[in-house]
């Protein structure tokens, strides 16, 4: 798979991706231990620790003098690294938290709450705004379980890119409700394509292009230890980049994968 062609794209395991891991564990096994983290944290009847910004890696995404490895920033280098996202999932997933509707509940574990990053809801009547221009996705596995995979679907990006696109035109990115694009365009995917589920390996990783539809799927089979993965979305200083132009990422050479 290629990541300009399905949006997605697997980094085998690496005896680098497992040191750093093994760093990321290290540090995931403070945080979840911690009951005020716990409290933050947990949703959907304590079934997803969210984890933004949680873990405690520099810039360039070392962790305890671990580096990250280079073959994993291979979409844009140049860009530093904000506090990881630890992704824990739970057996049970998806629960249901009280002030959770049933259709957003249903949509959950039926669509694997399928979206793309950055485009936040805004008011009462929950509208969606450009919010954040991420250059990438990078997740990396870090418990070695497999229930409740990341999925996304492939080639939504070039489907999702453009609606976005041409709902936004001309005008400053953060300015434009995009809802009803986003929403058809989503609706289009979901009848065009079906999802795959992510498995990168201990010390692998996958690379989601910016605009690929993605999610989690729910937990299926006997209970077992918790899914962690660790999530990278860096972002391009303007939302120029993050729009762009055709379905190259920026900063990305013509050639190479």
């Amino acid at each position: 798979m290629d990541i300009d062609t399905d949006g997605y794209t697997l980094i085998p395991p690496s005896d680098a991706g497992r040191r750093w891991v093994q760093a990321a564990r290290h540090a995931a096994a403070a945080i979840v231990a911690d009951p005020a983290a716990r409290a933050r944290n947990l949703r959907h009847g304590q079934t997803w620790f969210v984890g933004v910004d949680a873990l405690p890696n520099g810039p360039d995404g070392s962790i305890s003098g671990v580096s990250l490895p280079s073959e994993w920033r291979v979409l844009a280098p140049d860009i530093p690294l904000h506090a990881g996202q630890l992704s824990i999932i739970y057996p049970g997933y998806p629960g249901r938290d009280p002030h959770e509707s049933e259709a957003n509940h249903r949509f959950r574990r039926v669509r694997g709450a399928a979206h793309v990053d950055g485009l936040l809801p805004e008011g009462p009547e929950r509208r969606r705004f450009a919010r954040e221009y991420h250059a990438f996705i990078l997740g990396i596995p870090l418990s070695g379980v497999d229930a409740a995979p990341t999925l996304v679907w492939p080639g939504s990006h070039k489907v999702m890119q453009a609606a976005l696109a041409d709902a936004i035109g001309d005008n400053a990115a953060g300015t434009v409700d995009i809802t009803d694009a986003y929403q058809a365009a989503r609706r289009k995917v979901f009848e065009t394509c079906a999802p795959v589920p992510l498995q990168a390996g201990e010390g692998g990783a996958y690379l989601l292009h910016r605009f690929a539809l993605h999610g989690t799927a729910p937990w299926e089979g006997p209970i077992g230890p918790a899914r962690a993965v660790a999530f990278f979305r860096p972002e391009y200083s303007s939302a120029e980049q993050w729009l762009g132009v055709g379905l190259r990422p920026a900063n990305r050479p013509e050639t190479g994968a």
